[in-house]
């Protein structure tokens, strides 16, 4: 494979698919869930776990997001990924309620550092060489190469989760160090900085621009109910395939397969996008990942992981066409915050539902949860007709 088909001088792109990929390799990850409750003994408090976790990457987000604008977004990247690696320590040494809410504190943490960075980091890289044309293609790349780490870790991971839980948790320390010493190797890109240090002044100044655009407010409503859902629905699937009874040493497999899914809808968005245009493809994207959870919950165990295993398709689908949307809508000085701003709502959402999800869970089964939310999701792909299409040549000269 060619990582650098486009000619690009700087190294920054490969060196983040090769962060991007270990990162995803956490075999924990089929049974987070799981694990959390072995030591937790209900339902409830996973929620609480993933809630709290939530909650705090919202309060985390918007400030880290101007920390990567203000201090740049390689120091961002390498705090980020250090913060995770801390935090995975932390989940390991678990046991109570305690030490599984420091874990959610500081992997939010570190996951508000990288989540706007990132992005930003790869625009003004291609920026800098007049190549942000191709952001679609390799913001896809980067995350299609985390769901393969992440297929190849939950393979793996399900095999290590028979010998026990902790097992597989403790050995993610190895692929999450490797990702810390890659981001070591990045060189800032060249990027318009505000001449001062004031986070809230920055702050401030990012939330007037998404106030005064339509399209980045019904963006974030999208990461507020459509992926705030999508995603809760994602971290509680251990318990809806127990619920299905599917085999346990199946999870890894199904996983990986999710995954890798999940890596071709990002490898193939940009193709897809510039024959059908972004407008369609955040449109496709959003009914077809409704549709196929709602379906999950009427049919047998393994259709329903089918209908699961689509709708990463989809999700893989419309990422990268959603970021590219965000980055055409702000300027480099404040793209970052942006960008967080709308992760914000998106953890804001998870924080929402995977509670009320888990309480439907308790009273009812954690089948009609998943039905409620995908209810309620049905309302996002009406919302995103109201989405403009813009032409690629905008960015250049907005940016």
């Amino acid at each position: 494979m060619n990582f650098n088909k486009y000619g690009l001088k700087s190294k920054n792109i490969l060196l983040v698919y090769i962060g991007s990929f270990f990162a995803g390799m956490l075999f924990f990850m089929p049974i987070l869930a799981l694990y959390l409750e072995e030591s937790l003994f209900t339902l409830a408090n996973v929620g609480i776990v993933y809630a709290v976790r939530a909650i705090s990457v919202a309060i985390f987000e918007y400030p880290t997001g101007a920390i990567a604008d203000l201090i740049g977004r390689k120091k961002s990247l390498v705090l980020g990924n250090a913060s995770v690696l801390l935090a995975t320590i932390f989940l390991f040494i678990g046991g109570n309620l305690s030490m599984f809410l420091i874990y959610a504190v500081v992997v939010a943490f570190g996951i508000g550092l990288f989540s706007g960075a990132d992005s930003a980091l790869i625009y003004d890289t291609l920026k800098e060489e007049r190549k942000e044309k191709y952001f679609k293609k390799i913001i896809g790349m980067k995350y299609a190469l985390w769901p393969v780490g992440a297929s190849i870790g939950s393979i793996i991971g399900g095999y290590l989760a028979a010998i026990s839980y902790s097992t597989a948790v403790l050995l993610s320390l190895a692929p999450t160090s490797i990702a810390l010493l890659t981001v070591l190797f990045l060189k800032e890109p060249k990027y318009e900085k505000e001449t001062h240090r004031n986070i809230f002044k920055h702050m401030f100044k990012s939330s007037k621009i998404i106030i005064k655009s339509s399209q980045l407010i019904i963006l974030l409503i999208g990461a507020l109910i459509f992926v705030g859902i999508g995603d809760s629905v994602h971290v509680l699937k251990p318990i809806f395939f127990q619920f299905k009874e599917i085999p346990l040493v199946a999870f890894g497999y199904i996983y990986a397969i999710s995954f890798g899914l999940s890596s071709i809808g990002h490898y193939f968005s940009h193709e897809i996008s510039e024959k059908i245009g972004t407008k369609n493809t955040v449109l496709v994207s959003a009914f077809i990942l409704t549709l196929f959870i709602f379906l999950a919950t009427f049919v047998s165990p393994w259709l329903a992981v089918a209908c699961l295993l689509v709708k990463q398709f989809s999700y893989g689908l419309g990422r990268p066409v959603t970021d590219y949307l965000l980055n055409q809508e702000t300027s480099s000085k404040t793209r970052a915050t942006v960008i967080s701003g709308y992760n914000l709502l998106r953890h804001v959402g998870i924080a929402i539902f995977v509670p009320l999800i888990a309480w439907v869970a308790e009273g009812y089964t954690i089948n009609m949860g998943f039905r409620i939310g995908a209810i309620i999701m049905f309302s996002i792909p009406i919302l995103f007709l109201f989405l403009k299409e813009k032409r690629a040549t905008s960015t250049t000269s907005q940016n």
